[in-house]
């Protein structure tokens, strides 16, 4: 019986200390992910480290930009550079403005 105690008590606190960091992990793959796609889409030479940084302070200080954030990763996951330009613009401009 202590055997099987001690694999189940390091699950949890495996998954327990996950959990803790998940909002921060969502926000720095949507993120990345918006402002790698702003990079390859619109300027080769926008600074992603710069947006990732300012975008995940902005999305873990405030709801709304973290739902604007969302909202901008969920338009342009699977799109192609010009559907994610010409129909995610209402969804990313905040998102994009506020970190650069």
């Amino acid at each position: 019986m202590f055997t099987r105690l001690i694999p189940a008590a390091a699950l949890a606190l495996l998954l327990g200390n996950l959990a803790i960091g998940c909002d921060d992990a969502e926000n720095l793959i949507s993120c990345a992910d918006v402002c790698d796609k702003y990079q390859s889409c619109l300027d080769e030479d926008y600074d992603t480290t710069s947006c990732t940084t300012s975008c995940e302070d902005t999305a873990n200080d405030n709801a709304d930009r973290q739902k604007q954030l969302d909202d901008c990763h969920n338009c342009i996951e699977d799109r192609s550079c010009s559907g994610a330009v010409f129909s995610c613009t209402t969804e990313c401009a905040t998102v994009i403005v506020s970190a650069s």
